[in-house]
């Protein structure tokens, strides 16, 4: 998933886009590390290198791509407080006019939820069809470059 989402990035700064990479925490460190040992040191890795997104994250940028692992929902506990800041934030209009994107982990539903989820949220996705023969990382860059490309087209988000 950090691939994906580091590879949908790449395609972003190729269209001169300023990205911040942010990770939505896990519920428990300690136990997420417990359930996946073969992982500890890029966990352990990942817990110092990227912080939790933030309103102000969320407010000031044009257009988010979120990134699930394969399985998850946007109902899943680590993706609620996540998605109840994205919420309450639609509620007083801060989301007018921005972006959004899910990066394909590999998994349509779990695609198909985030994005029906961030749809009704009154953000825009960017549409059109992947070259099915184009590997994971290459689909996620291109996804990086139409988000760029839709934010331009639609100029800036109102604030």
């Amino acid at each position: 998933t950090e691939t994906l989402a580091s590879s949908a990035a790449v395609g972003a700064v190729q269209r001169r886009a300023l990205i911040r990479l942010r990770r939505v925490p896990d519920t428990s460190a300690e136990k997420t590390l417990d359930a996946f040992p073969e992982c500890r040191d890029t966990l352990v890795r990942m817990y110092k290198e990227y912080v939790a997104p933030t309103e102000g994250d969320i407010v000031g940028a044009d257009a988010i791509v979120v990134a699930p692992p394969e399985g998850f929902e946007p109902t899943s506990m680590e993706w609620t407080g996540y998605f109840g800041m994205l919420t309450k934030l639609a509620s007083e209009g801060k989301l007018r006019g921005k972006v959004a994107a899910v990066v394909d982990a590999g998994h349509e539903a779990t695609v198909r939820s985030f994005s029906e989820t961030l749809s009704r949220l009154g953000l825009s996705m960017p549409s059109g069809d992947f070259d099915v023969n184009a590997d994971a990382a290459e689909r996620a860059r291109e996804l990086g470059r139409r988000v760029v490309d839709l934010v331009r087209a639609r100029g800036p988000a109102a604030s």
